[in-house]
């Protein structure tokens, strides 16, 4: 049997003083799932035959799934395809890790999570179990551009805005309560998008935490889309689509 002929395609490379977005808002789909499980498990590579994705697409997949899982925070940010040159489908996902030891590193990072949930689930009502992590994050964490994943600000107690929102992703995700990650490419910003008594609303953590100041505000916590942009944020996509329409909690903080 002829053997399929495998080229290495262009590393993609995502540094980040800039955030690492969604490529595309997708639903959740039998390639991600796969590919969410092969890292979950620590493998080098993704077999992706099946799915007879395009480069890009598969890349797209791969990088979809890290943004949305922040308990994957030990995956490095490039990813290396090896496809086919006669079909120029994807084969195969090579991936790259930035620990060996992710087993104690998903201790820690799991540590850091119940830490800072901890107070929150003696808490009946999800709105109060949502803001409690909220002030625990702007009361033990701090904005800088040295920490990039959700893993950096658990460990560090600072991290930029993929930091913030992967963490607090993670901690709502322990909760139960529905949590997505919205992306603005143009912003080159990230932030949360939280379901509270059936609506969505937005919850921007790491601009609620004053730099060089105190205390806690609620300027950009539990806001609508209209509110939300008022404030300046702008051009985002989440995966579904999700819109926030409810006002219920604008004019709180």
């Amino acid at each position: 049997m002829k053997k399929d002929i495998f080229k290495t395609m262009i590393k993609a490379v995502f540094t980040i003083m800039a955030v690492i977005c969604m490529a595309t808002s997708v639903q959740a789909s039998a390639a991600g799932d796969a590919i969410y499980k092969a890292i979950k498990n620590g493998d080098k590579s993704v077999d992706v035959s099946s799915f007879h994705m395009k480069p890009k697409q598969a890349m797209d997949e791969y990088f979809n799934v890290v943004s949305a899982n922040p308990d994957l925070f030990y995956v490095d940010y490039h990813v290396d395809c090896k496809f086919d040159t006669q079909s120029g489908e994807c084969k195969e996902l090579i991936c790259g890790y930035n620990t060996s030891d992710i087993k104690g590193a998903r201790t820690k990072f799991d540590t850091a999570v119940n830490t800072a949930i901890a107070s929150a689930k003696g808490l009946a009502a999800k709105y109060d179990q949502a803001k409690a992590v909220h002030d625990y994050m702007i009361e033990n964490f701090d904005f800088s551009a040295d920490g990039i994943t959700a893993y950096d600000i658990a460990t560090k107690g600072k991290g930029n805005c993929t930091a913030y929102t992967g963490f607090y992703k993670a901690a709502m995700d322990k909760l139960g309560i529905p949590c997505k990650v919205a992306c603005s490419k143009d912003m080159g910003h990230e932030w949360n998008l939280v379901q509270i008594d059936g609506n969505w609303y937005n919850a921007d953590i790491t601009w609620d935490d004053p730099i060089g100041g105190s205390g806690i505000i609620y300027s950009n916590f539990l806001k609508s889309d209209n509110l939300i942009k008022m404030g300046g944020h702008f051009n985002w996509t989440v995966d579904g689509n999700i819109t926030c329409t409810d006002t219920k909690y604008d004019k709180e903080g």
